[in-house]
């Protein structure tokens, strides 16, 4: 089954749209949480505003009533009527002067009651409830929350039912004083109820969000503002201040406290006195309800980045697919036979590196071809001349062929044997195509060239092969062809000749203990000194060179040894001057198959 092909040019344009739609789902994701976090942090401030600006008016209302208390607490004619003798008709100079001071009061609506005793059945009373409230009496007045203690500290600190009202009772908060005679012992009490609506009103008027929830806390007691009534929160309420700010929260005040309600977080502004605080929750967004505006956003965004992205992947096409293309037929040009090179695709970049290394592969193949064809004609040269070659030993064969019947017709022996031997010879070397022969094989060609230096020295000089450790070495032990020729040669005139007498030349053929096959050549010549010994296994130079020193035969010898069989092969020279010159040949050890067929 064909394995479908995807053009380099798609993938390009695919990869491009692809991943410029990832950037543009990305940026949407990362715009909804910055505008989800800036949502949040605007939130924080906007509430943390409108909590400010209820905390003043709030500080407003309840300094005004402290301020009113403390009044209560100093004014001269009050602290007369309470401590001192005072006529029946000035009583209703004090009621006057407490009324004048109370009507003056912004926070008078929210004054539910006001009492000025003295403990010992001498009241004054004021406020908004006093006709629906109940006859104060001597026990009944302790009803009232707070006014057993009667301590200045239990002011703001509780939110009760206050239980002489009649019909709704109202919630009040209750402000007190203490009255000290400057003469006696004798002392009043100042009791003002609040209502709590003191609070619900100022939170309603500035509160911008009707959905929010708004807490008043006092004492560290936190009560949820429900239209004009503070409801106090379910016993086991938790409410943990938070005080890690996260950074989705800013804060403009320092005292501004965060809180966490019911798993969510609200704010806690403080009023400024007594230790109150108002609260109000932070809306947690729906980012769903934000998605239809910023939508046509999105898709402004995503369909500018996808048309960036299909811009992108034409100029890629155009870098990569398009050099890709002329690189693809520059390659179908070459596989049609077609090498000649393209400048055009060796561009200024990695594609063009390519481009010049496909000229540089199709410059090559052309050079190698033409080394080729120049290879083939000479290999037709060459059989030309071989074939040429073969037709003149024929041509040397038939003329000695003919010498040797002349000179048996003319009983010349010595000439027949010379002729033959040249003959043999001869035909060895033009048929021989074997490197290596057997050491038997390099001995009969010895044979045929020493018959003929036989019969010109006239049977002065002798060659005998003396010993033969194991005759299989003969038949299992290769050497190159024309080892032993140059050899005798080399002794037969340059070392028995200058001697101007008759002389011997001796063969030995044995195993050294590494199982190497020695063959030591001999002869009783003129000899050589040391220098003399190690120059002719040197290759000549200079003049030598030129001039064909001598000894060049033994130094061609013993190369083509060391390339046979390796460095450790080859000739090695015994001489001493007058005495005689001794040759050893080292070579491998001989291959024996009967020997290794019997272990």
């Amino acid at each position: 089954m064909l394995k479908r092909r995807h053009s380099l040019q798609m993938r390009i344009i695919m990869l491009s749209l692809a991943f410029s739609s990832m950037i543009a789902l990305g940026i949407c994701a990362v715009s909804l949480v910055v505008v989800y976090r800036n949502y949040l942090r605007a939130n924080s401030q906007s509430v943390e505003y409108s909590l400010q600006v209820a905390a003043n008016q709030l500080r407003q209302n309840v300094s005004e009533i402290d301020d009113f208390a403390d009044w209560c607490t100093v004014n001269s004619t009050i602290r007369s009527y309470i401590f001192g003798n005072v006529q029946t008709q000035q009583v209703l100079t004090v009621y006057d002067t407490l009324l004048n001071k109370y009507s003056s009061q912004y926070t008078a609506r929210y004054l539910d009651r006001i009492l000025i005793t003295d403990n010992n059945g001498r009241i004054l009373q004021q406020g908004m409830t006093t006709t629906q409230s109940l006859a104060i009496t001597g026990d009944g007045i302790y009803q009232l929350p707070g006014f057993s203690e009667g301590t200045e500290n239990l002011s703001w600190t509780m939110l009760e039912k206050d239980p002489l009202i009649i019909g709704n009772s109202k919630t009040i908060i209750p402000v007190m004083r203490k009255i000290a005679s400057y003469s006696s012992n004798a002392q009043a009490q100042v009791y003002i109820a609040v209502s709590s609506r003191m609070i619900t009103d100022v939170l309603q008027e500035t509160n911008a969000c009707e959905d929010c929830e708004l807490f008043w806390i006092m004492n560290d007691q936190m009560w949820r503002v429900s239209g004009n009534e503070l409801i106090a929160l379910e016993p086991g309420t938790e409410i943990q201040s938070v005080e890690e700010i996260p950074d989705y929260v800013s804060l403009m005040n320092q005292q501004t406290r965060l809180i966490r309600y019911n798993e969510q977080l609200a704010l806690a502004y403080p009023v400024g006195v007594h230790d109150l605080y108002i609260a109000q929750l932070l809306q947690q967004p729906v980012i769903w309800d934000q998605l239809p505006s910023m939508f046509p956003f999105f898709v402004m965004m995503l369909g500018g980045l996808s048309l960036l992205g299909l811009l992108l992947g034409l100029v890629l096409r155009q870098m990569i697919a398009v050099t890709v293309q002329a690189l693809q037929k520059q390659l179908a040009r070459i596989s049609e036979g077609d090498f000649t090179p393209n400048p055009d695709i060796e561009w200024d970049n990695e594609m063009g590196d390519i481009g010049r290394g496909i000229n540089g592969l199709s410059r090559s193949i052309s050079t190698l071809m033409e080394k080729r064809l120049d290879d083939e004609r000479q290999k037709k040269d060459l059989e030309y001349r071989m074939l040429q070659n073969q037709i003149n030993p024929h041509f040397i064969y038939n003329t000695l062929n003919s010498i040797k019947w002349m000179a048996a017709i003319q009983h010349a022996t010595g000439i027949v044997e010379m002729t033959m031997a040249l003959s043999r010879l001869l035909k060895s070397v033009s048929k021989g195509n074997e490197r290596l022969v057997t050491l038997q094989e390099e001995f009969a060609l010895l044979n045929d060239y020493f018959t003929i230096q036989h019969y010109r020295y006239g049977g002065t000089i002798m060659l005998d092969v003396s010993y033969i450790e194991d005759e299989r070495l003969c038949q299992n032990c290769m050497i190159p062809r024309f080892t032993l020729q140059p050899l005798v040669e080399n002794a037969i005139f340059h070392g028995i000749e200058p001697k101007g007498c008759a002389g011997n030349i001796e063969i030995i053929v044995t195993r050294d203990p590494c199982g190497d096959t020695l063959i030591v050549l001999k002869d009783n010549g003129v000899g050589m000194d040391e220098e003399m010994a190690a120059k002719v296994l040197r290759a000549p130079e200079g003049e030598e060179a030129e001039a064909k020193y001598r000894h060049v035969g033994m130094w061609n010898v013993h190369r083509r040894l060391q390339y046979s069989f390796g460095e450790e092969y080859g000739l090695s020279i015994s001489s001493q001057p007058g005495v005689g010159t001794s040759v050893t040949i080292r070579l491998p050890p001989a291959h024996n198959s009967e020997e290794e067929s019997t272990d």
